[in-house]
């Protein structure tokens, strides 16, 4: 494989090639087919990859600090990548696994992330206004400070995540299971939560103080 003709975005075609470990920071890989390919352990720091195809990819350990993954990445494995700061506004997530990853200071408003597996990450003031996070599993996530407003959290498994502080006007928090979470002094303004799972959860501070199972 002629890295040198990747990195210089010559090659659109990459799909189920192997990667692993390679050297591709700074590189225009937009538009490239990625779909299954391995960039386990790859150093794709400031790369572009604007409206790549990376479905199913797999990118565990993967160095993506400031790189812009405005991308198809639907079910790739990003398990402890590292995703500080970088652009993922409205990428596809769906499906994705993001256990143990490193998103600070990451642009995530509009992405989709349906499904996507986010147990224990800290999102701790990352912009996911407008996210699809129907269903996500964000257990145990740290969500403090976080901008959610109009997210979709319907259905999401947010049991025992921290949500102290978070901006979740006009979200959908319908059929979420919030058991445990902590949402002192979230606010909660013109958000929908019919049928969500309050029960163990802090809402101290919040429109629901009073108001719900503790």
């Amino acid at each position: 494989m002629d890295i040198a003709t990747i990195r210089a975005g010559k090659l659109k075609y990459l799909a189920g090639a192997d990667l692993e470990d390679e050297d591709l920071s700074h590189s225009d890989l937009s538009k490239v087919n990625l779909a299954g390919a391995n960039l386990s352990g790859a150093n794709l720091a400031a790369a572009k990859l604007i409206g790549a195809n990376l479905d199913g990819a797999n990118l565990v350990g993967c160095q993506l600090t400031g790189t812009d993954l405005r991308a198809n990445l639907l079910g790739a494995n990003l398990m402890q990548a590292d995703l500080t700061e970088a652009d993922l506004r409205g990428a596809n997530l769906r499906g994705a696994n993001l256990m143990q990853a490193r998103l600070s200071h990451t642009a995530m408003a509009g992405a989709f992330l349906s499904g996507a597996n986010l147990m224990g990450v800290n999102l701790q003031r990352v912009d996911l206004r407008g996210a699809d996070l129907r269903g996500a599993n964000l257990s145990g996530a740290n969500l403090s400070g976080t901008n959610l407003t109009q997210a979709d959290l319907q259905g999401a498994i947010l049991s025992n995540a921290n949500l102290e502080e978070a901006d979740l006007r006009d979200a959908n928090l319908a059929g979420a299971n919030l058991s445990g979470a902590n949402l002192l002094c979230a606010d909660l303004e013109g958000a929908s939560w019919a049928g969500a799972n309050w029960v163990g959860a802090c809402v101290v501070g919040t429109l629901l103080e009073g108001k719900v199972e503790k």
